[in-house]
């Protein structure tokens, strides 16, 4: 004879597990309802080497001979420009302790990259540079907070781009206000599986589980080839779009391929091999 009780026990906990499941897959669930173009592969932060730094102009070039795309990093000066630079700290490229925030891009213009004679360019210079060749544009920012007139901003730059270009961020508020802004413009949402804004505990957690793709309903995900998550998973199950970063050799390639990855963002390699 059955025990009502237990048999209730065991209903309740069953619909609470699909109410559960059905919840994460709403906020996990991307945005599958457009077609769109993206190349094979991105240089990641330029075509750089020991002598042409990350993002530096001549990198950019070298692209640009080669008609490969690339992934660049912006972030907003003091006065409000526009500048292509990764670290949101100075230090490791140009031997100065300050936030690229701090200082006016008058100031940023005295320093160097790596101790060569290239400069910090304006992201309007490195797209006339570029020409028509695909770019993938990370807006960084200093966790989860953002400046909307800097969000703005890069939209009125890219905007008239002659070439393929998508914008990526770890910060999924970022790429809700493209949503909800500037619709048409692509969107990729960066993350990893071992968290990402420096956030820890559940929320990094979540961020890494892609739980926040309700907000964002990004046209792509782009993910540490090399790391799994529930929500990636289940990114790759829904039959989303797949970045991998950062492949560095066509061993690397092969593996992000297997693991259903169909764009690459490399370095350290000749991407156009891809």
């Amino acid at each position: 004879m059955q025990n009502p009780v237990l048999t209730a026990i065991v209903m309740v906990l069953i619909i609470i597990f699909l109410m559960l499941a059905c919840a994460f897959v709403y906020m996990t669930t991307p945005n599958k309802f457009r077609f769109f173009d993206m190349p094979a592969a991105y240089c990641h932060r330029g075509f750089w080497d020991e002598k042409l730094p990350e993002n530096s102009i001549p990198a950019f070039e070298k692209c640009a001979e080669k008609e490969i795309g690339v992934e660049l990093d912006v972030q907003p000066t003091k006065d409000g420009k526009i500048v292509v630079f990764h670290d949101l700290n100075l230090k490791r490229l140009c031997g100065v302790d300050k936030a690229v925030s701090e200082l006016t891009f008058e100031e940023l213009s005295d320093l160097r990259l790596n101790k060569t004679e290239e400069k910090i360019p304006l992201f309007t210079e490195v797209l006339e540079v570029l020409g028509e060749v695909p770019v993938s544009c990370e807006i960084k920012t200093a966790g989860a907070d953002f400046d909307a007139a800097f969000l703005e901003g890069v939209y009125q730059i890219i905007k008239d781009y002659k070439g393929l270009y998508n914008v990526i961020s770890f910060n999924p508020y970022v790429l809700e206000w493209f949503k909800n802004n500037h619709p048409e413009v692509i969107r990729g949402q960066l993350s990893a599986g071992n968290g990402h804004l420096g956030v820890k505990g559940i929320l990094g957690w979540g961020l890494s589980n892609l739980l926040l793709n309700y907000k964002s309903r990004p046209d792509f995900i782009s993910y540490k080839f090399d790391d799994k998550s529930l929500g990636f998973l289940l990114c790759r199950f829904y039959g989303a779009r797949l970045c991998a970063w950062t492949v560095h050799s066509m061993d690397d390639v092969e593996k992000a391929a297997y693991e259903g990855f169909s764009t690459f963002v490399g370095e350290d390699f000749d991407v156009t091999e891809v």
